[in-house]
């Protein structure tokens, strides 16, 4: 079957069941897995909507974070959910109208409220994060794109003195696995950026994360690499999913085609997918927002900051600095809210050399969450023909190339290079 033939009509599995593969999702996480399938020699269809500036890879910070081990649920945080409930945190947001919806993720989500689930989290993705950067440098060098990514380490900022001590038990278990993150008081921050003189009072400097000046960029680079070594692109919104003796039938926007497996890569939308196949898996979308502003003058940053007490992070980017909100918990379909990133960039422009006025639209995007903070991976319920990957909240675009490498492994027979039993469907 010729290209034109396989775009016109659907696939059929050969009776060995080794057919085409059906990514769904291009994200950084489906491309990431359609690329490791390719280099497997497996033919490879992706279908996603075709909505790239939409999509949580995009948006995001473009930090590849050696620290980012820590579920969002953890020890006292139950004391903060009122706070939260009622906007009294920036960095937090909830659509109460949606919150009646989300009931099974919030029971879920208070049951991870504790320190040995908090501990146990770092323990399972450790292995993953560790792997993070050694991963996108090799898919960064094969697509020639090194020049995107910068060692320029992520900042955490205190605006009182006494964080560190708070982070205190965070530092313990960060030391336990060779992740360092070394304090600052403010003369050490001003040495490292000197914009920052006399405006905050502490931090840590996580100095083995890495940070990109454009993901957007780096998702289209791996897209054409995508489309230049033979896969098909089949624009489309995937209705329905089963799964068969021989592989897994897909409904496509009214098209019933055909696979031999199927990888489930679409973000906040994998759980509606999942359910046919007996996984029901408690997903809600984490919202966020940002705008890109110019910088005021000739200062600027040099790496990626996050504000504790003001609830944003501050990226620089090419074009000026990417604001970005916190966490707003919402449906997909609920309107947009610009409350938090309206009152972030405000708060930004107040510590930061840049000119509010210039800032560009609001971008916004689903980060795909789990109660545990664990992201998917590994077989559906139904079939071994069916792999899942999703709910990476805030660290899908990190360890994109990472689960791309063992979901091909996981349809190619092979173990994965790192342990993914603690991701499994299976948990729920």
């Amino acid at each position: 079957m010729d290209r034109a033939q396989a775009r016109a009509g659907p696939r059929i599995v050969t009776p060995d069941g080794q057919g085409e593969v059906a990514v769904i999702g291009g994200g950084m996480v489906g491309l990431s897995a359609a690329l490791a399938l390719l280099q497997r020699g497996r033919p490879v269809t992706l279908i996603d909507p075709g909505d790239p500036m939409g999509q949580a890879s995009y948006g995001n910070a473009g930090v590849l974070s050696r620290g980012s081990i820590f579920p969002i649920a953890g020890p006292g945080l139950v004391a903060k959910l009122p706070g939260y409930g009622l906007g009294k945190c920036v960095a937090v947001r909830v659509n109460r109208r949606s919150l009646h919806t989300m009931v099974p993720w919030v029971r879920r989500f208070l049951a991870a409220c504790s320190e040995p689930a908090w501990r146990g989290a770092a323990e399972a993705l450790d292995p993953l994060v560790r792997t993070a950067i050694d991963h996108h440098m090799a898919l960064a060098a094969e697509l020639g794109i090194t020049q995107r990514y910068r060692q320029t380490g992520f900042l955490r900022l205190y605006r009182q003195a006494g964080g560190l001590a708070g982070a205190a038990r965070e530092r313990g278990v960060l030391e336990r696995f060779g992740i360092e993150a070394q304090p600052l008081d403010a003369r050490g921050l001003a040495d490292l950026e000197p914009v920052l003189a006399e405006r905050y009072a502490e931090g840590l400097h996580f100095n083995q994360s890495m940070s990109v000046d454009n993901p957007g960029a780096i998702v289209m680079a791996m897209r054409d690499a995508f489309r230049a070594r033979g896969g098909l692109d089949l624009p489309g919104h995937v209705r329905a999913i089963s799964s068969l003796g021989d592989g897994v039938e897909l409904v496509v926007d009214g098209r019933t085609l055909r696979f031999a497996q199927a990888v489930v890569a679409a973000g906040v939308s994998s759980s509606t997918l999942t359910r046919p196949l007996g996984d029901r898996i408690p997903l809600v979308g984490e919202r966020g927002y940002h705008r890109l502003v110019p910088w005021s003058g000739n200062a600027a940053l040099s790496r990626p900051i996050y504000d504790v007490a003001g609830g944003f992070v501050a990226s620089p980017m090419e074009g000026g600095l990417r604001v970005l909100s916190g966490v707003e918990l919402a449906l997909p379909d609920d309107p947009p809210d610009h409350t938090q990133i309206d009152a972030v960039l405000a708060d930004a422009a107040g510590r930061l050399p840049i000119d509010a006025n210039g800032a560009g639209p609001v971008w916004m995007g689903s980060r795909p969450s789990t109660p545990d903070s664990l992201p998917v991976i590994g077989f559906s319920k139904a079939s071994r023909a069916v792999v899942y990957a999703f709910g990476h909240g805030h660290i899908g675009f990190a360890n994109g190339p990472a689960t791309g490498q063992a979901v091909a492994a996981l349809l190619s027979g092979d173990l994965p290079d790192v342990p993914i039993e603690a991701f499994s469907p299976r948990r729920f």
